[in-house]
């Protein structure tokens, strides 16, 4: 054998080898990309988000986890999005070019993670979003809390940032912020605001979720 071709054996092993999920991972759940959003004009969306897990007796349940992205019209290509050990969940924007995950990796905790389509199945987070951060400031700013009690919403496993929804124009997340436990200063069922994906900055302005919320309509026709 040629070592042209004991090399392309190399590169063939090792791609297969490092093919996502991985080994031992098993299928959880498969979220296929709304149609209904193309059926009434929106772009066709590819990406598919599926999501594996594991036996890892080290880990919180006792499993890994992973988020992995798909395409549609090939299913064997894949590309990671996000590893995990307790909780989180991916939602893709409308426009398919944004995903959110609601990270979970302890009790009482929620960041909303940010990630930006590069190129097809490529996604990068956001490092910048700090949504967690910037909609806790806007809770103390607008409520007129002490630094103390913004002290006591940004330690791990203090306090839930979590979003909730897309808006239709996909510039734009619905967050909601909780936290309650035994013997804290302030208690928040369910504070809502908005994080603007434009300004990279959270706000109580409903107008920017409701951006591209309204269209001309349409006359359907009736398959016969």
């Amino acid at each position: 054998m040629t070592k042209i071709a004991i090399s392309l054996l190399i590169i063939f092993a090792g791609s297969c080898f490092a093919a996502e999920p991985g080994a031992d991972y098993k299928l959880v759940e498969r979220i296929k990309p709304d149609a209904q959003f193309e059926f009434f004009g929106a772009p066709h969306i590819d990406t598919v988000i599926e999501v594996y897990s594991r036996p890892d007796k080290e880990k919180f349940f006792g499993k890994s986890f992973k988020i992995v992205l798909s395409s549609l019209a090939d299913p064997l290509r894949k590309e990671l999005l996000f590893e995990y050990d307790r909780i989180a969940t991916a939602t893709l924007s409308p426009n398919g070019k944004w995903i959110v995950i609601n990270d979970r990796p302890y009790r009482g905790h929620c960041e909303p993670r940010l990630f930006k389509q590069q190129a097809g199945l490529k996604f990068a987070e956001v490092k910048g979003a700090k949504i967690h951060g910037k909609a806790v400031d806007l809770f103390i700013r607008h409520n007129k809390l002490s630094p103390a009690i913004r002290k006591s919403m940004t330690g791990e496993g203090d306090c839930i940032v979590e979003s909730l929804d897309w808006a239709d124009d996909s510039n734009s997340l619905l967050l909601r912020i909780s936290k309650g436990r035994t013997g804290e200063p302030v208690w928040i069922w369910n504070w809502h605001c908005i994080y603007d994906l434009k300004t990279q900055k959270a706000s109580l302005d409903l107008n920017i979720l409701n951006r591209g919320s309204i269209l001309p309509g349409k006359r359907l026709v009736r398959n016969r």
